[in-house]
C-alpha cells in the first residue's frame, strides 16, 4: 500500500519474503465464528474482513495471480449437549451483531460438510467467513510491489540502527547502511530481537503446529472449527491446526503436537484417520502483551512505526494494517 501511494519503499526480509508466520498460517479468516466479544477488536477484525475481497481484486487486476480468496464459511461444531445448549446463546449474540449466522442440524451439517463428524449434535455455519492461501498472498504481494518500484530483499537481517535524538536515521541492512524517512518494524516473533530499533516492544513467539492430510476423495466446503482445532480442505488437502505453545524460538514439529491435531481429526472428522499425512510444519505467531496487535507511532521514536503482535490473526488483519500503517508514514 505504501508503494501504491508512491512512496520510496525498502522491504528487508531476514529470510524468504514472508516465509515465516504468514506462510505457516491456514489463512482462515475467523470473524463472527471468533472468540472475540463484542468491542473494538471484533469492529477490526470485521473492518479487515471486509476489506479482503477490494485487495484479492486489485492484487489480481495489477499482477494477472489469484490469492485464494474465497468465502467458504466455518462450521463450529457442537460436540456435546452442553455444545448445543451453548450455541443458542451464541447464535442469538452473534446474529445481534449483524454476522449472518444458522444452525445446522445432524442433516443439515451433514449436507453442508459431509466431513463433520457423525456423532456432532450440530453447528453454528458462520456463511461470511473467510479463507485465503498465505503463501500465495505474501507471493503476490510481494510481485506488486515491486511493480510500484518497491525494492524487497529477502536474506537481508537488519543489524543495527543510529539514532540522533528521538529519530532513527540509519539502520544497517545486511551491512550496507541505508538512511530512512520513516522506519517500520513488522518482523513478527522477532521484533524485539531487531538490534537497536524497539528492544522493549512486547512481542513474544507462540509455537504454531500443523499438518495436511491428503484425502482420497478432494474435500470441499467450509472450515471445520471445534475448541482450538480447524479442519481447512484447500487444493485436495485438508489443512489441521493448531497447537498453541510456549517454545521460545524453537520451530519444530514434536509428537506431542502430532497427537495434539489428530486429536483434532478424531472429533471432528474421524473418516480422515486413514488419509495419509502429506507434510508437517510449525511456525511461530508473534504474541503480544495483552492480545492486542501494536500497530501505530512508536511512542519514543518519532519516526518508527510499529506493526506487530499480531498473533493468530495476522493473515485477517493484514488490509486493515496496511491501511493504518499507510495513513501514518
Amino acid at each position: 500500500m505504501l508503494a501504491r501511494a508512491g512512496r520510496t519503499v525498502l522491504l528487508a526480509e531476514r529470510g524468504a519474503l514472508g516465509g515465516e508466520a504468514s506462510s505457516a498460517a491456514a489463512g482462515v479468516l475467523a470473524v463472527a465464528s471468533g472468540s472475540e466479544p463484542a468491542g473494538p477488536r471484533l469492529e477490526q477484525r470485521r473492518r479487515s474482513l471486509a476489506l479482503h475481497p477490494a485487495l484479492a481484486t486489485a492484487l489480481g487486476e495489477e499482477t494477472g495471480l489469484d490469492v485464494g480468496f474465497a468465502r467458504p464459511g466455518v462450521v463450529e461444531l457442537a460436540l456435546t449437549d452442553a455444545d448445543a445448549r451453548a450455541a443458542g446463546a451464541r447464535l442469538a449474540e452473534r446474529r445481534a451483531q449483524g454476522f449472518p449466522v444458522e444452525w445446522l442440524d445432524p442433516v443439515a451439517l451433514r449436507a453442508v460438510q459431509p466431513l463433520a463428524s457423525p456423532a456432532a449434535r450440530g453447528a453454528l455455519y458462520f456463511r461470511d467467513d473467510g479463507l485465503v492461501e498465505g503463501v500465495r498472498l505474501v507471493a503476490v504481494l510481494a510481485a506488486a510491489a515491486r511493480a510500484r518500484g518497491a525494492e524487497l530483499i529477502p536474506g537481508a537481517a537488519v543489524r543495527g540502527a543510529e539514532r540522533a535524538g528521538d529519530r532513527i536515521v540509519r539502520v544497517d541492512v545486511a551491512g550496507e547502511w541505508v538512511s530512512p524517512g520513516t522506519v517500520v518494524l513488522a518482523a513478527g516473533a522477532w521484533s524485539a530481537r531487531v538490534p537497536d530499533v524497539a528492544p522493549r516492544v512486547p512481542v513474544a513467539p507462540a509455537r504454531g503446529q500443523m499438518l495436511a492430510l491428503r484425502p482420497s476423495v478432494p474435500a470441499g466446503g467450509p472450515v471445520l472449527a471445534a475448541g482450538d482445532g480447524y479442519l481447512v480442505p484447500a487444493r485436495g488437502e485438508v489443512l489441521v491446526g493448531a497447537t498453541f505453545e510456549d517454545a521460545g524460538f524453537e520451530k519444530a514439529v514434536t509428537p506431542s503436537g502430532v497427537a495434539t491435531l489428530l486429536g483434532h481429526v478424531e472429533r471432528m472428522a474421524p473418516a480422515l484417520r486413514t488419509a495419509p499425512i502429506v507434510r508437517l510444519w510449525s511456525g511461530l505467531r508473534p504474541h503480544a502483551a495483552g492480545g492486542d496487535p501494536i500497530v501505530g507511532r512508536a511512542p519514543d521514536t518519532e519516526n518508527l512505526i510499529l506493526a506487530c503482535g499480531h498473533h493468530r490473526n495476522g493473515i485477517l488483519l493484514a488490509p486493515w494494517t496496511a491501511e493504518t500503517v499507510a495513513a501514518l508514514a
